[in-house]
């Protein structure tokens, strides 16, 4: 029921054939820790291998020339100001996907290669867009949804400093920690804790579909209406050198988002 398909970048094309909906996810999306940047967001060219008819992974590690090739095009911000990151060596990724009846699984491996340990490293676990008009311009905020106090609750009940996208966390003081937070220009931020692990979902503009994306060890999780798209964002903590630390990650497809949420939430404690 579900189809996976690699793209030559770090996008795999997602669809529900019985729904004949269709989404892309970019797996992951950014990398970062204490001691710097390993991965952006900006397109890579890693070599897909396949192990089956749906299941695929890649391998991928900072080099000089992805960092000269950041550094010669850099983030601006909205106003034009140039945002320069501090990218650095010595992170591996392997990114491992597989798709389900109604599921895709999802597996992100860092390694370190290094003699210094990365200090609280985190990843975005994948860009999560819709490409299909039912989870689209509908009413985003508020059909997307978090938990918090132990219930899914719709964002448009939360707080939020930005009325198309936020990132909500399960500790506000995330927020102000620069290398945990190094897109609080773009993504704004909430007032509201949301519970750990971070799992988010959508239903569909009728009501009659969704579908929500979680990891293990997840601490924040953030939905934009202008890219119709949703994330959640596994922690590392610390890697060790010469050390490697999984974390595993669902996205699950059905009709009802409470029962999905806690189907995803039992899986990922």
């Amino acid at each position: 029921m579900i189809s996976i398909c690699p793209t030559n970048t770090r996008i795999v094309k997602i669809t529900h054939l019985k729904w004949n909906l269709h989404w892309d996810l970019q797996f992951p999306e950014i990398i970062v820790s204490q001691n710097g940047v390993s991965l952006m967001w900006q397109s890579i060219f890693p070599e897909w291998i396949q192990i089956s008819d749906k299941s695929w992974y890649y391998e991928w590690q900072t080099t000089n020339k992805y960092i000269n090739e950041q550094n010669l095009n850099p983030q601006q911000d909205f106003s034009g100001n140039i945002i320069r990151h501090n990218f650095v060596l010595g992170l591996a990724l392997k990114a491992e996907i597989e798709a389900f009846e109604s599921e895709i699984a999802l597996s992100l491996t860092i390694s370190n290669g290094t003699t210094n340990t990365f200090k609280d490293v985190l990843s975005d676990g994948g860009c999560l867009r819709a490409r299909s008009s039912d989870f689209m311009n509908h009413e985003e905020v508020k059909r997307s949804f978090v938990i918090k106090d132990s219930r899914l609750i719709s964002m448009s009940e939360l707080h939020r400093t930005g009325s198309l996208r936020c990132l909500y966390r399960s500790d506000i003081k995330d927020y102000d920690k620069d290398w945990i937070n190094p897109s609080d220009w773009f993504w704004g931020r909430s007032n509201d804790k949301i519970d750990r692990p971070a799992i988010v979902g959508a239903v569909a503009g009728d009501g009659s579909k969704a579908i929500v994306i979680g990891y293990q060890s997840s601490f924040s999780a953030s939905q934009n209406a202008e890219y119709h798209c949703l994330h959640s964002e596994p922690s590392f903590g610390d890697i060790s050198p010469d050390s490697a630390i999984t974390r595993k990650g669902y996205i699950l497809f059905g009709k009802d988002l409470d029962i999905l949420a806690e189907q995803l939430r039992q899986r990922i404690p």
